[in-house]
This record gives structure tokens, sequence and C-alpha cells, in this order.
């Protein structure tokens, strides 16, 4: 779930979100490529947002995320990286938005009920520091849009941790790497990435 952590101004180029509030649901799949690439794999998210209703619209979302990455290194992946949404109920510009105003209300709220279509796509690097923990960035542009801005270039990077359950299985490729067995026989675990959007 999101939700602003309180009223902020949305209507400007530089507004740092939209100040709705959202329930995302959503399911993760991931393969290691072997035994035709033993150092790639591949992952694929998909996401539905429930919006807020503004003006009457609940501009509900659903979001896909690419990757496919590709071990250098024990600790050096490339990825590349795809990512799309489509909006299935929203205004569309220009059609929809007659009176460009600040004073005209629909218009006021254009970037909350708009109908924003896109695909980005780019590539990434990660590092794992330890087991644990691992830093990540990536570049994206916008090959295709509707309704919104383009990404002429994005830029992000971060930090990720991972952790285990007490309940959950052992990591079996973990433990085959700390036991010094080949890469290229070990079923490698992929990196966590966030591609940014």
């Amino acid at each position: 779930m999101v939700f602003p952590s309180h009223h902020y101004e949305h209507f400007a180029h530089s507004a740092v979100g939209i100040d709705m509030w959202e329930v995302q649901t959503g399911m993760s799949l991931g393969r290691n490529l072997a035994p035709v690439l033993p150092r790639g794999y591949f992952q694929l998210r998909y996401g539905y947002s429930i919006m807020q209703r503004v003006l009457g619209i609940r501009p509900n979302r659903s979001r896909i995320e690419t990757e496919f990455g590709y071990f250098l290194t024990r600790r050096l992946s490339l990825q590349a990286i795809a990512a799309s949404q489509i909006t299935h109920s929203g205004l569309d510009f220009p059609q929809d938005f007659p009176v460009r105003s600040p004073t005209n209300v629909t218009w006021r709220h254009h970037d909350q009920i708009s109908a924003i279509n896109f695909l980005n796509m780019g590539g990434g690097i990660a590092y794992g520091i330890t087991r644990n923990w691992q830093v990540y960035s990536s570049l994206l542009t916008s090959v295709w849009g509707q309704n919104g801005h383009a990404l002429r270039m994005g830029f992000s990077a971060g930090m990720s941790w991972n952790f285990r359950t007490p309940w959950a299985r052992p990591p079996a490729a973990a433990a085959m790497l700390d036991e010094g067995q080949d890469l290229r026989t070990a079923k490698l675990i992929p990196p966590t990435q966030q591609p940014c959007h």
C-alpha cells in the first residue's frame, strides 16, 4: 500500500509525486537459464494498482517489469530491463482537457487522472557486497508512451538487503558457491533489482 505522508502540491513539473494512495497486488517469477546460459537468469514482475478516486475517476494501472541478467563474476551482474505501464481508465491528452488553465479543476488534476501508458527500456548493473547486501543502478529511456512525459534518461541507484525467514529452505546455490563449486554448475540466485519508472 502507498499513502502520501501529507498533502503536497502535485500540480507542477517538479512535483515529488501525484499525492494519491494506491493498493498494489501482483506476482514475481524468476528462473536461471541453465543449461542454455549457466550464468544467466530471467525475472518477471506483474503488479496491479488500485488507485484513489479523484474527480470520479479511478485510474487503475497494470505494471510489468522484465529483467534479463548475466553474472560476469560471482558478485557482478549486468541486466537488460524493460518497464511498462498500462492505465485501464482515465483521461486522454489533449482531447479530454480542452481548457488547460490552473483554474480549471480537471486540468489541475491531470497528472492524477490521465491514462498514462509507457514502455521504458535500458540496462543496469549490480554488485553483491556480501551475500545479503547489494548495490545496484540502472539507466532507462522511454521508447513509447501516451498521456505522460517521456523519460529521456532516467538514472536510479540503490542498495538492497536480502534476508531469510527462519522457516525458509536453505539456499542451496549459495552453499554450493561457499563450498567452492564451479560457478557454471551452480544454480545462481538472481539479485533483487528495482528498475526506475
